[in-house]
C-alpha cells in the first residue's frame, strides 16, 4: 500500500467493505472483505471522479445474501450510484479533509471535476458533484429520484452533521434508566422497480448524521388503525362486471355474446328475477327510482359488505419538559431544541429550483442500553410538527446568562410507511417475545 493511501473499513448495504483512498489524487478502490482469502475489488473512483463497478457479479451475490433480497442488475446499479457512492464520498473527504496537505486539499476541491465533500482551506468552500456520476445503460430505465435529488446539489450552509452526544439530563444513566432515543438521517426516497411495478422496501438508514436522548416521557401510546369500508354489488352491477371482463379477456365478439346470455337468462327466469328486471328497466327508462320499494315493498340485494381499502400511518405525540439545573445543562438544552428545528425544516437547492425533503428520524425506547421488549418500535418518523413553550410556568424567568428557567417541548411525528404484518418478527417460538410494532 502506497504512503499516500489510507483505508476504511465500514460496511455498505449490510456488506463489509473496505476502501484505498489516496490522499494526494483522491482515487479510491473499493473491496468486500473475503477473509481468510485476499479482498475482492468491486468498484473504483479514478483521478475524472467517475464511479464504476468493476465486479457487478461479485456485488450483487454479496448484496442479495447480506440482505435476503433478489434484485437484478439494474436495480443494483440504482443502489450503487446513489447510496453507495454517496457514503463512499462522504468517506473519501473525510479522509482528505483530515489527512492531505493544504496544496492538495485545494487542488482536490476546486479542479475540473472537484472530489465532493473536500474543503478548500483557503476559502472554507466544500466541493460539489460537478461531472455527473454515470451508470452503465439500464435499458432505459426511467430516471431515480435519488439520483435527481443527489445532482440538484444542496444550498450552502446547509447542515448534515449534528451533535451525537446531546443527552438530557446531563447526567442521565443511559445504562440504568429507560430512555428515549431520537436518530437524525438524511432522508432517503424509494426505488420503482419495472420489473415488479412496485416501490423497493425502505432500507433502514446506516448514517446517523446526530442523536438526542432523553427519558421516556409520560402519555406515550400507540395507535395502529386501517381503513375499511363498506362496498356493494348489486345483481346489476355484477352482470356488467361480467359483460366488461368478458370484454377485456376476449373482445367486443366476446362480450356481445355475454349480453346475449344474459338476455336468455332473464327471459327463461324465476318470476322473481323477472320482477328485478321489469324493476331495473322500469327506473331506467322512466328516471324514477325506488318503483319496486313503492309497489311491492322490495329492493335489489345490495350485497353491501365491509370491505379493507388501505393502511394508515401511525402518528405520535411526544412532551417533554426541560428544566436547566446548571449552565451547561442550560447549553445542552439549546442544542437540544436546536437539532429538531433544524433538522425538522427542508432543504434549499443549490439553484433554489427545489426543496429537498428534510431530514427524518430513528425512534426507539431503550431498556438498560437495550431494546424496550415491552414497548413499541417505529419505523422511521418525519417531524411534522416541533413546538416550544419559553415560559411553562405560567411566568418569564431567566438566569443571569439569559438562559429559561425551563422550556416545554411538543413534538408530533408520524412514520413514513404503513406497518406491514411481515414486519413483525415470526418468534412464537420465543419465550419472550418483544411487543413489536
Amino acid at each position: 500500500m502506497s504512503q499516500h493511501q489510507i483505508t476504511v473499513e465500514r460496511p455498505w448495504a449490510n456488506i463489509p467493505t473496505k476502501q484505498l483512498i489516496n490522499t494526494e489524487t483522491g482515487q479510491t478502490e473499493v473491496f468486500v472483505k473475503n477473509s481468510p482469502f485476499p479482498d475482492i475489488k468491486v468498484a473504483q473512483s479514478g483521478a475524472n471522479n467517475q464511479w464504476e463497478i468493476t465486479d457487478k457479479n461479485e456485488l450483487l451475490k454479496r448484496y442479495n445474501n447480506k440482505n435476503s433480497t433478489n434484485i437484478t442488475e439494474q436495480e443494483l446499479n440504482k443502489k450503487f450510484f446513489t447510496d453507495g457512492t454517496k457514503q463512499f464520498n462522504n468517506d473519501r473527504a473525510a479522509v482528505i479533509n483530515k489527512n492531505s496537505p493544504e496544496n492538495t486539499k485545494t487542488f482536490l476541491a476546486t479542479k475540473d471535476n472537484p472530489v465532493p465533500g473536500t474543503v478548500d482551506p483557503k476559502t472554507g468552500i466544500k466541493a460539489t458533484q460537478t461531472a455527473p456520476t454515470t451508470a452503465p445503460d439500464t435499458g432505459g430505465t426511467p430516471i431515480d429520484g435519488a439520483a435527481v435529488a443527489e445532482a440538484v446539489g444542496i444550498a450552502a450552509g446547509t447542515r448534515n452533521e449534528f451533535p451525537k452526544n446531546l443527552v438530557y439530563p446531563t447526567n442521565l444513566a443511559q445504562k440504568q434508566q429507560d430512555v428515549i432515543k431520537f436518530n437524525m438521517v438524511e432522508y432517503r426516497p424509494k426505488t420503482f422497480s419495472q420489473t415488479t411495478l412496485g416501490f423497493s422496501k425502505r432500507l433502514t438508514a446506516t448514517d446517523i448524521i446526530g442523536t438526542v436522548v432523553l427519558p421516556i416521557p409520560n402519555g406515550i401510546s400507540d395507535a395502529n388503525a386501517v381503513t375499511w369500508g363498506g362496498a356493494d354489488m348489486d345483481a346489476a352491477k355484477a352482470a356488467a362486471v361480467r359483460v366488461a371482463t368478458a370484454g377485456m379477456t376476449g373482445g367486443i365478439t366476446v362480450a356481445a355474446d355475454e349480453i346475449n346470455n344474459l338476455i336468455k337468462n332473464a327471459a327463461g327466469a324465476t318470476p322473481e328475477l323477472q320482477a328485478a328486471a321489469v324493476g331495473a328497466f322500469g327506473e331506467a327508462a322512466t328516471g324514477v327510482q325506488g318503483i319496486l320499494a313503492r309497489t311491492a315493498g322490495l329492493v335489489i340485494n345490495p350485497n353491501l359488505e365491509l370491505l379493507f381499502s388501505a393502511p394508515t400511518l401511525r402518528p405520535f405525540n411526544f412532551t417533554f419538559k426541560l428544566a436547566s439545573r446548571s449552565p451547561a445543562e442550560s447549553k445542552m438544552i439549546r442544542s437540544i431544541i436546536r437539532f429538531f428545528k433544524q433538522g425538522m425544516s427542508p432543504i434549499r437547492s443549490q439553484s433554489n429550483l427545489f426543496l429537498k425533503a428534510p431530514h427524518t428520524f430513528q425512534i426507539q425506547y431503550l431498556h438498560r442500553g437495550g431494546e424496550h421488549k415491552f414497548l413499541n418500535k417505529f419505523k422511521e418518523c418525519a417531524l411534522q410538527s416541533f413546538n416550544v413553550n419559553y415560559t411553562p410556568e405560567g411566568q418569564y424567568a431567566t438566569f443571569n446568562d439569559g438562559a429559561m428557567v425551563s422550556y416545554q417541548i411538543t413534538m408530533q411525528f408520524q412514520e413514513l410507511e404503513p406497518i406491514f404484518n411481515d414486519d413483525y418478527t415470526n418468534d412464537e417460538t420465543n419465550p419472550s417475545p418483544d411487543i413489536g410494532f
